[in-house]
């Protein structure tokens, strides 16, 4: 079991986000019968349409939705086994981004696509989709181990934008959702690593990762 006195202060709040900040970082979902909203519906139509029996396979995997979804990028190394302290601060940074996400969604209240359905027992969510939670904290998580490993940013962008791609061709949000999504996740992960005691944390949590990966992986094995 994971202490939760890993870090100084476990009951700081990182993050601290309400409607302004919602309205200055996304724009309003595409409007009621918009040229934008047809857009978003026949993109939506055709993308799941053409969407292969393996890919809708691989989405509703990713639907599962852990930061250590990104072990297939990093490696088998990335694994809370291995960083109880990494997993106890990614457990907190989920937690505050999943409140973020509330505020925007319960902010713009956008309906589910009419093509949403529980195909899994794990994503037996209704409510709002704009944005996209599971993009949000894709980008939140990509963003993240970025900063931790520069030398992974383009795979880790790669893999968020899968797993985003991913919520469409499901059928559970619709193009403008992830793209809302991604950016705010790359808002908030810019404001978790703007904020002194996340930084404090993040910096225990990166020497735990970084030892793991140099002692998996040779160096000479890191992407340029």
């Amino acid at each position: 079991m994971v202490s939760p006195r890993l870090y100084a202060n476990p009951g700081t709040r990182f993050l601290s986000i309400d409607a302004s900040d919602v309205d200055r970082v996304l724009p309003p979902p595409p409007t009621q019968n918009s040229p934008e909203e047809k857009n978003d519906k026949s993109y939506l139509k055709y993308a799941a349409a053409a969407a292969s029996d393996n890919q809708k396979l691989l989405g509703i995997a990713a639907s599962r939705d852990s930061v250590f979804d990104y072990s297939r990028t990093l490696g088998l190394w990335f694994n809370p086994k291995i960083l109880p302290k990494t997993a106890t601060l990614f457990a907190k940074v989920t937690h505050e981004a999943n409140d973020a996400i509330n505020k925007a969604k319960n902010h713009f209240r956008r309906q589910r696509p009419s093509t949403w359905q529980a195909m899994d027992a794990l994503d037996l969510r209704d409510g709002y989709c704009y944005p996209s939670g599971h993009t949000t904290r894709a980008y939140v998580w990509a963003k993240l181990l970025a900063n931790a490993f520069p030398d992974e940013r383009k795979p880790l962008d790669k893999q968020a934008r899968q797993k985003a791609w991913y919520r469409v061709i499901l059928g559970r949000h619709y193009p403008s959702d992830v793209r809302a999504g991604k950016t705010f996740g790359t808002f908030l992960a810019a404001q978790f690593l703007k904020n002194p005691a996340f930084i404090r944390d993040w910096s225990v949590a990166c020497s735990e990762m970084r030892i793991a990966r140099e002692e998996t992986i040779p160096p000479s094995s890191f992407h340029p």
